[in-house]
C-alpha cells in the first residue's frame, strides 16, 4: 500500500470490536514507533503497552481531567499505548540554545503518527487522547512523579468496515505559499 493510500485509510476510531488485540501487534507498533526520528536522536519517550482490566479500567479513570473528558468511550477501548516524556540527551549547543526539551513533543507526536500508520497497516484502529489527569495516570500505572504522560493511543479493531469518512481540510491553497508567506 503507498502512503497516500495509507493516509487516507488512517482516522480516528472511537467504536471498537470486543476482541482482544493480540500482545504481539502491540509490540509491534512500539517497535515501529522507535524507528521514528528525534532531534539528536535523542529519543525522548517511553511507551507503556495497557492490556489487562485492572490498569486498563485506571486509564479509563484517568481520562476524567476535572470534568475534561477526552475518552468517554474508553471502557470499550482493547487496548492502549501510553506515551511518556522522557528526559531527551541533545548535542550540547543545540540543548543551550533551543532548550533539552524543545523537541520532545514533536518527537514524541512522530512516534505516535508511526503507532496510527501501522496500525492502520494491521487492520486495527487507533485514536490519540491528550486530555488526561496526570496526577492519576501516574499513580495509577506508577509513572515516575518528573515525567509527563504526553499522549495515550486507544487500540482495537474497528466495528465497522465502512471504510475512512470523508476527511474535511482546508483547501491546498489555503495553506500553501512558496517561497514568502
Amino acid at each position: 500500500m503507498d502512503f497516500k493510500n495509507l493516509q487516507n485509510l488512517r482516522e480516528s476510531c472511537r467504536v471498537y470490536k470486543d476482541t482482544k488485540v493480540p500482545r504481539e501487534l502491540l509490540t509491534e507498533l512500539v517497535e515501529v514507533a522507535r524507528f521514528s526520528p528525534s532531534g539528536c536522536n535523542s529519543q525522548p519517550w517511553h511507551f507503556i503497552i495497557v492490556d489487562e482490566k485492572e490498569a486498563h479500567d485506571k486509564v479509563v479513570e484517568a481520562f476524567d481531567d476535572n470534568g475534561l473528558t477526552g475518552c468517554p468511550w474508553g471502557d470499550k477501548v482493547p487496548a492502549f499505548i501510553v506515551i511518556c516524556e522522557e528526559k531527551a540527551k541533545l548535542m550540547p549547543g543545540v540543548a543551550e540554545h533551543y532548550g533539552s526539551q524543545h523537541f520532545a513533543q514533536m518527537d514524541i507526536g512522530m512516534a505516535a503518527m508511526a503507532i496510527c500508520y501501522e496500525a492502520t497497516a494491521l487492520g486495527l484502529g487507533t485514536c490519540m487522547i491528550g486530555t488526561i489527569n496526570q496526577e492519576k495516570i501516574k499513580k495509577s500505572l506508577g509513572i515516575p512523579e518528573d515525567k509527563i504522560v504526553r499522549l495515550v493511543i486507544t487500540v482495537g479493531y474497528p466495528a465497522t468496515n465502512d471504510g475512512p469518512r470523508k476527511k474535511i481540510r482546508k483547501n491546498l491553497d489555503e495553506i500553501l505559499s512558496y517561497n514568502k508567506w
